[in-house]
């Protein structure tokens, strides 16, 4: 359920105004018209977070127990606020103890459990708290909090695989990174005051290097201390900017092996987060309207509420992601075989457990490349540096001579 702010008239034609919840906009239409009030204007209620969501913000592994508590509970018929009691009592944890004091409270007071998971956005992200909403709305609370700890679950594997694939190239890159550092900083500036005491000839390589030194001496502290505020902007700027947003996105979907990899993981969760709510009952549409808030993607949201607004039109949904250049054509074969046979949620569980698991693969081939590559890169820099230092040395010799 959805808390909304409407503006109406009375039969009277009377101004009427408040708030309300309601599965949609059409719920909300209907309570509102069977009260005698005709709707004019209808928004969802800013969620204000109260001081308790400048807590601490929880870790994945957290999170994925909690969820995973939820369900046990509330799949075996415990009510939400008993649930919420039961875990509270089972943690040892002061932290998570206030958390589940404050969910149950605020449940209590009336609440939905999503509204008051939206009042500790520290702790949960919206993400989460949208999944807890579409499992609400469709009656399937247990199912949703299942897909959000297999979510978080997926997450942490694929943490977990990152970390333990770019362990060595991050290793060869900082090794790279502090005898460049040592090369241009300490030992090519000696080289320099050598070859110019004797007055070599110095070829292009040398000239290159000795270039690159000097600029390292003089512009590698300040670049150094701007590379920090930089990266603030510009993620203040991916976060509240949603022009700057997409445009990112449209850039990183245009690099090679990434762009795949970017799409995949749009796809997949498309998949997952559409299949769960239309499975349990939520109509497409009101459906498509939660997967867009919990897709992470600014550029694929636009895309998914393009689609929204086809099919109102009376458009297919694999018609609607077809017009969509997001989406790869995989996603919209088996989305039209999925309609045809009727099979709709099924189909999207498929293509979600495809994509899904495609993604870990792909990002280890990604960075299985990234590493000879780094070897190679190491390899010619070094090359190319004593090739520099040599050709002037190999120049005295022969005049020497």
């Amino acid at each position: 359920m959805t808390s909304y702010l409407y503006r109406g008239v009375d039969a009277l034609g009377r101004p009427r105004s408040g708030r309300m919840q309601a599965a949609d906009e059409s719920s909300l239409e209907d309570q509102l018209h069977a009260a005698g009030v005709w709707l004019i204007h209808a928004r969802p209620a800013p969620v204000r977070p109260d001081s308790r969501g400048r807590g601490p913000r929880v870790t994945r592994r957290e999170m994925a127990h909690f969820c995973a508590l939820m369900e046990f509970l509330t799949r075996v018929g415990v009510p939400i606020v008993q649930a919420l009691d039961l875990a509270g009592q089972d943690t040892d944890r002061p932290s998570w103890k206030r958390i589940y004091g404050d969910l149950r409270r605020d449940v209590e007071s009336g609440l939905p459990l999503a509204e008051a998971m939206e009042r500790q956005p520290r702790v949960f992200r919206p993400a989460v708290a949208q999944l807890i909403r579409a499992g609400e709305a469709s009656g399937s609370v247990p199912d949703a909090f299942a897909e959000v700890r297999r979510h978080l679950e997926w997450q942490e594997q694929v943490a977990g695989d990152l970390r333990q694939a770019t362990a060595y190239p991050l290793t060869v890159l900082i090794v790279a990174g502090l005898f460049v550092a040592v090369i241009f900083t300490l030992v090519v500036p000696k080289f320099v005051a050598l070859l110019a005491v004797a007055k070599a000839p110095l070829p292009w390589p040398t000239r290159v290097v000795f270039g690159l030194s000097d600029a390292v001496r003089a512009w590698g502290p300040v670049s150094l201390a701007a590379l920090a505020p930089l990266g603030i902007t510009l993620g203040w700027m991916h976060r509240h900017h949603e022009g700057f947003a997409a445009a990112c996105e449209r850039l990183a979907l245009r690099i090679p092996l990434w762009g795949a990899l970017f799409q995949g993981l749009i796809a997949g969760r498309f998949a997952r987060n559409l299949a769960v709510p239309y499975r349990n009952g939520v109509a497409l549409l009101p459906a498509l309207r939660l997967v867009q808030d919990l897709l992470g993607s600014r550029l694929a949201a636009r895309a998914t509420a393009d689609a929204s607004r086809r099919i109102e039109a009376g458009g297919t949904l694999s018609d609607a992601l077809a017009a969509q250049r997001l989406f790869p054509p995989l996603l919209v074969r088996l989305v039209r075989v999925g309609e045809r046979t009727g099979q709709l949620d099924a189909t999207l569980e498929q293509v979600a457990a495809h994509y899904l698991d495609q993604v870990p693969r792909q990002v280890k081939r990604l960075l299985g490349l990234l590493e000879p590559a780094l070897i190679l890169g190491l390899v010619g820099l070094v090359g190319f540096i004593a090739l520099a230092v040599y050709l002037p040395i190999l120049s005295l010799l022969q005049k020497l001579r």
